[in-house]
């Protein structure tokens, strides 16, 4: 597992460096827009692929960090069966979705490149960006299906990774 997370992690970089450049390219279109009334050809094209790239890469990270929202539907009253119940039942269901994800993306990225989908200002053609979709989703069914394994056999779950020595939920120090 710590393999797979420190995978996850690299990706996780390589998305937030994009995210980076996004951000910086907002910024330059802005200034361009408004005070030299000249934006940057393109610009809504690179953003809306852009973040398609940052989500799909981003997926397996934010699980495996619990970066994500969670709400409680079905409590575990404490009992320890009924937390990995709920919890396979969690991974089960996002298995069953990001497989759904991927198997979609995957064909879509087969009909852009039939239909020649492209963005509208620049032509970026669609298909890498669904293919990037689909590798990120089924990253994430396999991130899950290791998370079901480790729940059956009664391993550990907290990543291998050290994501940060500051808790969220920690109170202050000062």
């Amino acid at each position: 597992m710590r393999y797979l997370d420190t995978f996850c992690a690299w990706l996780a970089v390589f998305s937030g460096l994009i995210l980076i450049a996004l951000i910086g390219l907002t910024f330059f279109d802005v200034i361009l827009r408004y005070i030299f009334s000249a934006p940057i050809f393109g610009a809504r094209d690179l953003l809306e692929m852009g973040m398609v790239m940052v989500i799909s890469l981003a997926f397996p990270f934010t699980w495996r960090a619990g970066g994500h929202i969670v709400v409680d539907l079905i409590p575990d009253y404490g009992l320890e069966v009924l937390t990995i119940l709920r919890d396979l039942l969690v991974r089960l269901i996002g298995v069953v979705i990001f497989i759904l994800l991927a198997w979609r993306a995957w064909i879509r990225a087969d009909d852009a490149v039939l239909f020649t989908e492209a963005t509208n200002m620049i032509g970026l053609p669609f298909s890498p960006f669904f293919i990037i979709l689909a590798a990120g989703s089924a990253l994430q069914v396999i991130v899950l299906c290791m998370e079901i394994f480790h729940l059956l056999s009664g391993s550990s779950l907290i990543s291998a990774v050290k994501w940060t020595d500051i808790q969220e939920d920690a109170p202050s120090s000062r």
